[in-house]
């Protein structure tokens, strides 16, 4: 019988996957990487983690994702904001997560 790892359980990986944002995030602030650079760059690293989830918990770290780019990248020391361009950057990060996953399920 093949030993199961801790990283085959879809959980660990995007608890692994948030962590790695939360770091991410916190290089960023700390060399000063602010606005639409930031969000890009957390964007990117979020549908690239979300790549090894499931559905559920890859649209669970693309809404991590979109906390910590409005918190740092677009607002300072966490500050979540819920206007007009924070929630049409929210819909980015969820369909940006998602879409890959829809594609799998549709060959």
């Amino acid at each position: 019988m093949a030993q199961q790892q801790v990283t085959d359980e879809v959980a660990v990986r995007c608890a692994i996957g948030t962590g790695l944002l939360f770091v991410v995030t916190g290089v960023e602030v700390a060399s000063g990487v602010r606005g639409e650079h930031g969000v890009v760059l957390l964007l990117t690293l979020a549908v690239v983690l979300s790549a090894a989830l499931d559905r559920p918990h890859a649209l669970l770290l693309g809404v991590a994702g979109w906390a910590f780019a409005t918190g740092f990248a677009i607002n300072t020391l966490g500050d979540l904001t819920l206007g007009g361009t924070d929630l049409v950057r929210l819909a980015v990060f969820v369909v940006a997560v998602a879409l890959p996953h829809l594609a799998r399920g549709m060959r």
